[in-house]
């Protein structure tokens, strides 16, 4: 046997035996993100389902997802300090324990087929993962 050989069944022989080992780094834990929201609705009923499905289905909380901040007319009258905040302006934060637990969540069966059609054509959204910072 090759010195190239031996090594490669060396190692796959350690990742099975040490399977942490081969954990990808997006697999992976440990640091925190947080999923920013920024919508402008037009069809407001068709929102609302969209909204009231994540009450329903209870699929944020299996992923370990939970709000950390919401900004809406629909629930609140905002001190606006500078500009204007239009009443069709949604912003929300989701904080997840890691960047694989969003990632789970954004493709999952339940959102990607139950939720994410209800909120198609309900409005225009920018949404993007950053970096939690520690509480």
């Amino acid at each position: 046997m090759t010195p190239q050989r031996l090594l490669a069944v060396f190692g796959a022989a350690t990742l099975m035996v040490l399977p942490s080992l081969g954990a990808k780094a997006e697999d992976v834990c440990d640091k925190p993100v947080d999923m920013v929201i920024l919508s402008i609705v037009h069809d407001v009923k068709r929102y609302e389902e969209y909204r009231a499905s994540f009450i329903e289905l209870g699929n944020l909380e299996e992923f370990g997802g939970r709000i950390v901040t919401v900004a809406t007319r629909l629930e609140f009258e905002p001190e606006v300090l500078e500009g204007e905040w239009p009443d069709n302006r949604h912003s929300f934060v989701i904080r997840w324990p890691c960047a694989a637990a969003a990632h789970k969540f954004w493709n999952s069966e339940v959102y990607q087929t139950k939720q994410l059609p209800l909120r198609v054509g309900a409005g225009n959204y920018d949404i993007a993962l950053f970096p939690a910072i520690p509480e």
